[in-house]
């Protein structure tokens, strides 16, 4: 069965996990934490209850937002979504802040929860190879949570079992350095990579497995050995961590699907591609408003909201275009440039010129429409199935080749480069030069993976956010006499958290 088609009855024995907003455990149920992890169905409805934190329209729609939309590829027809452009959301729509750490928070209570009592359960001690599968799925959570969270605001508190009391010491935490965040993650990973399944026979697709240990823990260590800790020998541990899954995607039940836009489509989701996604449902509130807001209005792309006209609001400036050769798959398949309306059947072509348009005109600086978000059968604004892809296995690859290069390795680095290009059809990179293929990768970064919400991560690390922001088109436009902030390296804490916990302190500039 899919993941999809079971999150509903997590919401069953939520109650058992972490749920208040201060960390607390509230439980409402005759069972406790204490005796319910007796038999593998108590440990997957548990598990499944940490998916569930993030099944709701915040994630997905405010990731987006404070992600891709730093992306300087990233437009809108409306003059507000500049604000994410312009590091403005923490003034004009802080709630967007305050919900990814609520969430993010919230998921990372249940892990918790889950990590504390498994080890003390009976079926732990009867069933030690099984129990640990689940352990690793729900380190594996923490650990990706505590990683999102770290790489949009820096030091965090760190909580590693559940808040079950409220004693102020245990439940106001300070920050802890970006360095021990990243410990606590690592350590969740190996433990991760060593212990989870290839695949779960009893759920099917949707749930993390041994490939997303293996790709989790490379992207950690690629990531941290840029900005901010910049620790260069975990190039090599990323090397290590990846090229099992690159070499071997029999070994992990991954694959490379040769059709790049059936990757997308959302009656092939669950694929053998996709490392990790957030289901999504057709329930309210289950979804998020992307499918809608990223299609064209009229178009049957982004379901009855769609349909309506009232759409898109979030698209890509037509200078991503210039960044495909042709012929590439991802430049024909990629993007929306012809549509039928459906209240009057005619024909809307996107037109890039001229640039400078305004109001509903499909076009110019409003930007194209991607087609990574479409789903014709959402009933309403925030009711939608379409998953929220967070990673995928040709990022394998590109990170490998990536990592690779700043090993000053970069003939190394020229085989997995060609491996992601290959299934698109774009042409064979052959320059060994270290700042070539660096900047020729980081293009290609943009080319596979705009959309996908990691657009901010990767400039920060990088170490170029101000070189991003200075060159962010809508940004540009919107905004021109705004300048760079150096705040704007992290993201503000949420002020409503600074208001409840006395021992948080807000980022240096906000």
């Amino acid at each position: 069965m899919n993941i999809k088609k079971i999150l509903i009855l997590s919401i069953i024995f939520t109650g058992l996990l972490s749920c208040n907003k201060e960390l607390e455990e509230e439980v409402f149920s005759a069972y406790t934490a204490a005796n319910f992890y007796q038999n593998e169905d108590q440990l997957q409805a548990q598990n499944i209850g940490i998916y569930e934190s993030f099944g709701h329209v915040v994630w997905e729609q405010d990731m987006y937002f404070l992600v891709s939309m730093t992306g300087r590829y990233a437009t809108s027809r409306q003059a507000n979504f500049a604000w994410h452009a312009a590091y403005q959301t923490a003034d004009r729509q802080p709630f967007r802040y305050e919900r990814i750490w609520r969430v993010g928070y919230e998921a990372i209570a249940r892990a918790n929860t889950i990590i504390k009592y498994i080890p003390l359960s009976t079926f732990f001690s009867e069933n030690p190879e099984v129990a640990n599968q689940y352990l690793a799925e729900a380190r594996w959570m923490r650990a990706y949570t505590y990683f999102q969270l770290t790489q949009l605001f820096g030091e965090l508190p760190i909580y590693t079992e559940p808040v079950e009391n409220a004693d102020p010491e245990i439940l106001f935490k300070g920050k802890s350095s970006v360095q021990d965040v990243y410990n606590l993650i690592i350590e969740d990973l190996e433990f991760a990579n060593d212990n989870l399944p290839v695949s779960w026979p009893k759920t099917g697709t949707g749930r993390v497995t041994k490939a997303g240990g293996a790709f989790l823990l490379g992207k950690v260590y690629l990531t941290s050995a840029g900005f901010p800790l910049q620790i260069s020998a975990n190039y090599q541990k990323a090397i290590e961590a990846l090229k099992p899954l690159a070499d071997n995607p029999g070994s992990y039940d991954v694959e490379l699907l040769s059709d790049w836009k059936s990757v997308f489509d959302i009656n092939n989701e669950g694929n053998k591609e996709i490392i990790f996604a957030h289901g999504n449902i057709y329930e309210n509130l289950k979804g998020s408003v992307l499918p809608f807001w990223t299609n064209p209005q009229f178009s049957a792309f982004g379901g009855i909201t769609s349909r309506t006209g009232s759409s898109y609001l979030m698209a890509w400036h037509p200078a991503l275009l210039d960044l495909y050769e042709a012929g590439d798959d991802r430049l024909e398949d990629g993007f929306t440039y012809s549509y039928q309306r459906v209240n009057n059947n005619q024909t809307v072509t996107y037109k890039r010129d001229p640039i400078n348009v305004n109001g509903l005109v499909y076009g110019g600086r409003n930007g194209i429409s991607g087609t990574k978000y479409q789903d014709g059968g959402a009933i309403g604004n925030v009711i939608h199935s379409k998953d929220m892809i967070v990673y995928r296995y040709v990022d394998t690859f590109l990170m490998l080749a990536e990592a690779y290069t700043e090993n000053n390795e970069t003939a190394l680095a020229l085989p997995y480069l060609k491996t992601a290009r290959d299934r698109v059809n774009a042409s064979v990179i052959s320059t060994t030069d270290q700042t070539a293929l660096r900047a020729i990768i980081r293009k290609e970064r943009i080319r596979e993976l705009y959309a996908e919400m990691g657009e901010l991560f990767d400039v920060r690390r990088w170490g170029i956010a101000e070189e991003e922001y200075n060159n962010h088109l809508l940004r540009q436009f919107r905004n021109p006499n705004q300048g760079w902030d150096e705040k704007f390296k992290l993201s503000p804490i949420p002020f409503i958290e600074l208001g409840k916990n006395p021992n948080l302190k807000q980022n240096q500039g906000w």
